[in-house]
């Protein structure tokens, strides 16, 4: 037994901006609001609750070659209603130290993020256009988020990490850990508590599924979302990637990275409306109006 201090989580992160994405795309994005998610990050930060329990370590790592397909799917808890929001699909693959991420945002749009021969690249499918970015062009950091390499890395250091046991998941043989926390968030969310499990591929080692799911146990909400449930899924594990995944097409109109600025500014505010369309149905008056209860991830 060891007293562990919950700091902010892979999982608590993706699952806070969430909550607070879904409920600022409900007005014109303004400094205020980007404010207001900072300092709301801030606040979990400092304010995490500290828990005697017994902790292990997830085992994962990330393979130097393999090709698979993620999704992220979400669905915000509401005082009166649940809304599902559109899932985020991806390709991703290695080879080496070449690494490739294709998007494929709910509008149908695709955005392809390339690193390959020490150079870093940003295709657009739909409009055949590409340009080679710097690191801290748009969009370079945050898809590395979202790449396996920093799955894995933050994974292996969630505290507090329960050992379930193995099991079969997909016809994959997987280890199952689980995770659970509470958190003073500061804001008017209010005790976040979350609930979360990991299967990890036995075969690559790779994070195949997750289940989180994150509510205020104090009645409160950000703009009337109270919760979310987020779903990660890993599937079609190849571990030889396709080999022209990794090519730039030089057939396509190259171009300076700020025209892609403004291409993909303009393809995540569309992205954006449609999630705020469907976060404000969360928020609907129901006839009956009662809290939602404490969900679990499913066994």
């Amino acid at each position: 037994m060891r007293e562990i201090k919950h700091g902010l989580t892979l999982v608590g992160s993706i699952v806070l901006t969430a909550i607070l994405f879904a409920a600022g795309c409900q007005t014109p994005v303004t400094n205020s609001t980007v404010t207001n998610t900072v300092r709301t990050n801030t606040n979990l930060n400092a304010n995490t609750n500290s828990v005697t329990t017994t902790s292990t370590t997830i085992t994962t790592s990330e393979p130097e070659q393999y090709q698979a397909n993620i999704k992220l799917t979400f669905e915000t808890i509401g005082q009166t209603q649940q809304a599902a929001l559109p899932p985020l699909g991806a390709i991703v693959a290695r080879s080496g130290t070449d690494r490739v991420m294709e998007f494929t945002l709910p509008t149908n749009e695709k955005i392809i993020y390339l690193d390959k021969g020490g150079m870093n690249y940003v295709i657009l499918p739909n409009r055949k256009q590409y340009a080679e970015l710097s690191k801290d062009a748009v969009g370079f950091e945050v898809r590395r988020m979202l790449m396996p390499e920093q799955i894995v890395n933050q994974v292996k250091a969630l505290p507090g990490v329960r050992l379930v046991g193995e099991e079969t998941a997909n016809g994959r043989a997987v280890v199952k850990y689980a995770y659970s926390a509470a958190a003073n968030t500061q804001t008017q969310a209010g005790t976040v508590a979350t609930e979360s499990f990991v299967l990890i591929d036995k075969e690559t080692s790779l994070p195949l599924r997750s289940e989180t799911v994150s509510q205020s146990q104090s009645g409160g909400n950000v703009q009337g979302i109270s919760g979310l449930r987020l779903v990660t899924e890993m599937s079609d594990i190849k571990t030889t990637p396709d080999a022209t995944i990794f090519t730039v097409p030089s057939e396509f109109q190259k171009i300076d990275p700020e025209q892609v600025k403004a291409q993909a500014n303009l393809i995540f505010n569309t992205v954006a409306a449609v999630i705020g369309q469907l976060a404000q149905q969360a928020q609907a008056p129901a006839p009956a109006a009662s809290a939602s209860p404490m969900m679990s991830p499913a066994r």
